[in-house]
């Protein structure tokens, strides 16, 4: 004789009448893709150096070779346990990105970088801009890297205006790994005559886009510009 046999039949009716009218429980995000290390390729430069550096501190570095390609391998968990804090307060930091974001799990800790520094003292971020010359309208497409020392999701507003130089407010909703997550940085500018900017965006779940171009910060400022 069977579990199921056991159970009197007016439960089993109850359990399955209940189920019907229990709406469904929403999917959770998928987790960002978990990174070990990147590849890529710098715009303009070449047989350099490059870093990912914190105050004075060298956590992980490589060479460019001479088509301005390179291979990064990431910190290791214990690299980062000295640069550990608030995963709000380190998302997209080095691009002056600032907010109080919510952690499903407040414990959570970690470090982020947009951006590497090359041997030419530029910083260069894994990104590029896209331009539509009839309404001058610019966005800008890219990735931001994320190390969480425990899985959580991270969700709520960055005030962005250091990075574009207009109000911007991105909208953060990630659910990361423990390790290195990869995450998709979207930022949309759109004109208006006479004279109105207006620039929003979000980060969201990401993957890795091996042999992606890296462009200084001063040429996407250029492009992006109105």
């Amino acid at each position: 004789m069977t579990f199921l046999r056991l159970v009197p039949a007016a439960l089993l009716t109850a359990a399955l009448l209940g189920a019907c009218g229990r709406p469904a429980a929403p999917k959770p995000l998928p987790a960002a893709e978990v990174a070990p290390f990147i590849t890529g390729q710098l715009s303009g430069a070449s047989s350099t150096s490059l870093a990912l550096i914190v105050g004075t501190r060298t956590l992980a570095s490589t060479t460019v070779d001479a088509q301005g390609k390179f291979s990064l391998t990431l910190p290791t968990s214990d690299e980062v346990t000295s640069v550990k804090t608030s995963l709000s307060a380190v998302l997209l930091a080095d691009l002056g990105c600032k907010g109080s974001l919510s952690l499903s799990d407040p414990s959570a800790q970690g470090y982020g970088f947009a951006t590497l520094k090359a041997g030419n003292q530029k910083d260069y971020a894994d990104a590029v801009v896209i331009k539509d010359e009839y309404t001058f309208n610019r966005s800008l497409k890219g990735r931001a890297y994320l190390y969480a020392d425990k899985p959580t999701t991270l969700n709520g507003p960055l005030d962005c205006k250091a990075a574009t130089g207009f109000p911007t407010t991105l909208q953060v909703n990630v659910n990361l790994s423990t390790g290195w997550n990869v995450l998709a940085l979207s930022i949309n500018g759109t004109y208006s005559f006479p004279s109105t900017i207006s620039v929003s965006g979000s980060v969201n779940n990401g993957a890795l886009a091996p042999g992606s171009v890296w462009s200084s910060l001063d040429a996407l400022k250029s492009q992006i510009a109105f």
